[in-house]
């Protein structure tokens, strides 16, 4: 065999020895990346030795500027609630579109623990909060994901009880993504009174128009629960179409509960408009006694002033300070 080709045939093989050499060390360097255990490295990142502390701590500091999203991934399904805190914050600390996908399967109802952290304050912080509601927060911080109001949306009235409920809505408008609106308005004829407040959060947050719209239609629900609730809701709307409906429901509306609901919501919604229609219900022989105590509380709330359910007080005070009130 000539020397050239001899010589060729010897390169060309340690050619082949060298990226099989190659291959098998990215293969090594994949399966020990894939083994990193990150439950062990939070435990050592706390531990008294302090060198084990700073290597465990450098280590999981290496992850995230690698772009690591496997372990952190891995770490998500540990049954230690703790671990599973970390490993979202961790991820939250990865900025690759790649790390919003774990975090998005967070969202799923089964998935949803409870967590001291609650980094929009819907609740006090010292209340544990379910955990999609940081989750949702810290994927809108991300830019968002379209999976994950599907998921939550899809998730509604599943839920095992109301708080599970509420915090589904809380976390549909955490997203701040509008493709919530729907679910969100969906969340507005719900019985409970916290989803509803939770509804109209989301809805506030998102900066949804029309929202005291959506409360007037509300109104006219034939589940007298969901028109009560409309009615409460409608307080924080200092709108004139709100005010009417208000009065509307007070005079029209066959439900005490709803009418109570109106009552107590007038002072915000319609302002000193609301005075007479209130303090007429004082005046009322046949004004049921828990209608004559939300007039006499809705009349304080409005003026400032107590005269409980004495109408004759209130009419005089009234007349007396109208006309610098309406000014």
């Amino acid at each position: 065999m000539p020397e050239r080709t001899a010589t060729g045939l010897r390169r060309a093989r340690a050619r082949r020895a060298a990226l099989c050499l190659s291959a098998l060390l990215i293969a090594g360097l994949s399966a020990c990346a894939a083994e990193v255990d990150v439950e062990k490295l939070f435990v050592q990142s706390n531990s008294d030795d302090y060198e084990e502390r700073v290597e465990a701590r450098q280590r999981l500091a290496e992850l995230i500027e690698s772009g690591s999203v496997e372990p952190f991934a891995k770490g998500l399904q540990s049954p230690n609630v703790e671990t599973r805190v970390q490993s979202i914050l961790h991820l939250l600390a990865i900025h690759t579109p790649e790390s919003k996908k774990p975090l998005v399967g967070e969202l799923e109802l089964s998935r949803r623990f409870n967590t001291f952290y609650n980094p929009i304050r819907l609740v006090p912080v010292s209340t544990p909060s379910d955990s999609r509601i940081m989750v949702a927060h810290i994927l809108e911080s991300k830019g968002g994901d379209p999976k994950a109001v599907e998921i939550l949306a899809d998730s509604y009235g599943k839920e095992p009880d109301t708080a599970t409920r509420v915090a589904t809505v809380y976390a549909l408008g955490a997203l701040q993504d509008k493709a919530a609106v729907p679910a969100l308005h969906k969340a507005l004829r719900d019985p409970e009174m916290d989803v509803v407040r939770a509804a109209l959060e989301g809805l506030t947050q998102i900066r949804t128009p029309g929202i005291a719209g959506m409360l007037i239609e509300g109104l006219a629900d034939q589940n007298e629960t969901i028109r009560a609730n409309s009615a409460t809701a409608l307080s924080s709307f200092g709108e004139p179409d709100a005010a009417k409906a208000l009065l509307d429901a007070l005079h029209k509306d066959p439900s005490p509960k709803v009418r109570l609901s109106a009552v107590g919501a007038l002072p915000n919604a319609a302002g000193y408009a609301a005075f007479n229609p209130i303090l007429s219900l004082l005046k009322d022989p046949h004004a049921p006694p828990e209608m004559k105590d939300q007039a006499a509380t809705s009349l304080q709330s409005l003026t400032g002033q107590d005269f409980g359910q004495d109408a004759a007080r209130w009419a005089k005070w009234w007349e007396q300070n109208k006309t610098t009130l309406a000014r």
